[in-house]
């Protein structure tokens, strides 16, 4: 017993210093244009940061430690990993020359740090080893160079990492902020501002000279209305307007000393399409989407888990959907699962400005739930879309199972994920399952062993007549419903109502012919 009062002593000794006493050092007065802070309050963080993401970490985040000096820290306890996303505000750090760290812990071991950059040039991340000191502040500027390869083009996210030391462990983290060298007196020639019709470029920072600038569909090409230097000695030479899209619009901008100069470029890109998706013509389908059929029940399009953000939106008159910022988006049907035993294909129409890869993953929950006894299971493809213009994507399911999928009776997520991650574009429109192959209506109308239907428009009661010889004729609605049929190359439209119809034609030598026909 007489060892208790020690023991205690130590106990509490240890747990004090257990977490900081002190403040982390205090940053140097540095100019805006050369520092991009995501924590601290030496200089303003950017906005849209989400300091604890789900990242199915083990630890908790505490933004407003106060280490007992009123100059609050951030605490990751019970950490092993543990990341801070700004997807939807991305950084140009590339011109920044190095990222700093204060950090405190008296219990880990390791821990590795990386921004996590989605531009599609270079790693995406690096983790680097953060060097600590253990029970005081670490105070750590990590250059870019150690990063290697990355480019910092567009950094959306950082990482921490204890999981190759003790853990899990607690650490305290202040002032987290990439930052450069101040440019000498005279030499420059950074611009302050730069807006395109009046408002200025988004994500808009003095040193980066590159930026990507999304234009609706269709829309009229943008013009570079104000530049503004820094140093009000350096002066905008010229400004150059881009005169297509995509396209693009620059200004050289010279610094005091009449030699120093920079060029910041816009490029600009149609971020929506103009027109809506191709009108599907396949007839037996499961449809999830599509103004074209009756959709089954979805219980949603954008899951509560995933990393997208998600809208209803018009094309053209066309009813489509829209994601934004997306890294992954699951889209669900728990409550009725989907059957897609009985079809062969799996159809979607994407449309996508920056997607490099498009990813799609299907998962069955075989029949009793997510997690269930049965497992889960899933298969995941991957597509090069063709920016700028609507994709058919009209997938063999047994693409799927042969990737893995056992099983298409009991399909419950539809996930797809983009490269870049966290700032994928996408539109989505008819989605169905299907036992037919893929007909185009475009791409039939310009075929070359094409039959004609003739008039085409045609007037509601009269008749159409198909250049070849025919052994059967069908007409459908775009609903997929069978309106009527004929056996010979007269067609009599009798009284169809005003509309487009889909045309099968199978003619004398068995081949089948599918033609758009529009009724006025």
């Amino acid at each position: 017993m007489r060892f208790f009062p020690f023991l205690f002593l130590m106990f509490v000794a240890v747990a004090s210093y257990a977490q900081p006493a002190t403040s982390a050092p205090t940053p140097p007065p540095r100019n805006a244009t050369d520092v991009i802070s995501i924590y601290g309050d030496a200089y303003t963080n950017i906005s849209s940061v989400n300091y604890n993401p789900n990242w199915g970490q083990s630890g908790t985040v505490n933004t407003d430690y106060d280490p007992g000096t009123g100059d609050l820290v951030m605490a990751y306890t019970n950490f092993n990993y543990q990341g801070t996303g700004f997807e939807a505000n991305p950084q140009n750090a590339s011109a920044m020359e190095f990222v700093h760290i204060d950090i405190w812990t008296s219990t880990a071991t390791v821990v590795n740090f990386s921004p996590i950059d989605n531009s599609g040039m270079g790693p995406s991340e690096v983790l680097v080893s953060v060097p600590l000191v253990s029970g005081d502040w670490s105070s750590v500027d990590l250059p870019k160079s150690a990063f290697t390869g990355m480019s910092w083009n567009s950094v959306i996210q950082l990482k921490f990492d204890g999981q190759q030391g003790v853990t899990p462990s607690d650490i305290y983290l202040d002032n987290i902020y990439f930052w450069k060298n101040p440019v000498a007196q005279g030499m420059d020639a950074t611009l302050s501002d730069l807006q395109v019709d009046g408002a200025t470029v988004p994500g808009f920072v003095s040193s980066a000279n590159n930026y990507q600038y999304g234009v609706p569909g269709g829309g009229a090409i943008p013009q570079i209305t104000l530049a503004t230097t820094n140093d009000p000695a350096a002066s905008v030479t010229s400004i150059t307007q881009a005169t297509e899209i995509p396209g693009d619009a620059t200004v050289l901008v010279t610094a005091a000393n009449g030699t120093t100069m920079l060029t910041y470029t816009v490029s600009f890109f149609y971020n929506s399409p103009a027109e809506g998706a191709p009108v599907p013509t396949n007839m037996n389908v499961i449809s999830l989407f599509s103004d074209a059929y009756t959709d089954v029940n979805v219980d949603t399009w954008n899951t509560s888990w995933s990393q997208a953000t998600y809208k209803e939106d018009t094309i053209a008159g066309n009813p489509t959907k829209k994601y934004t910022n997306v890294g992954f988006n699951g889209i669900e049907t728990q409550a009725e699962p989907i059957n897609a035993s009985g079809m062969t294909y799996l159809h979607m129409d994407i449309w996508t400005p920056n997607m490099t890869t498009f990813n799609m993953k299907l998962v069955s929950f075989l029949g009793d739930g997510f997690g269930g006894p049965n497992g889960d299971s899933e298969a995941n493809l991957d597509f090069t879309p063709t920016l700028g213009e609507w994709n058919q994507l009209h997938i063999p399911l047994a693409d799927f199972t042969n990737a893995g999928l056992t099983s298409l009776d009991d399909l419950n997520q539809y996930i797809f994920t983009s490269t870049p991650f966290g700032s994928g574009i996408l539109f989505l429109d008819n989605v169905y399952f299907t036992t037919e192959m893929a007909v185009d209506v475009d791409d039939i109308e310009n075929a070359g062993d094409r039959v004609l239907i003739y008039p085409n428009p045609a007037t509601a009661g009269a008749s159409v007549f198909v250049s070849t010889e025919v052994r059967n004729v069908t007409v459908y609605n775009l609903s997929g419903q069978l309106i009527m049929t004929a056996n010979t190359p007269n067609v009599q439209l009798q009284n169809l109502e005003a509309g487009i119809y889909i045309v099968k034609v199978l003619d004398a030598k068995g081949k089948l012919h599918t033609e758009k026909l529009i009724v006025e």
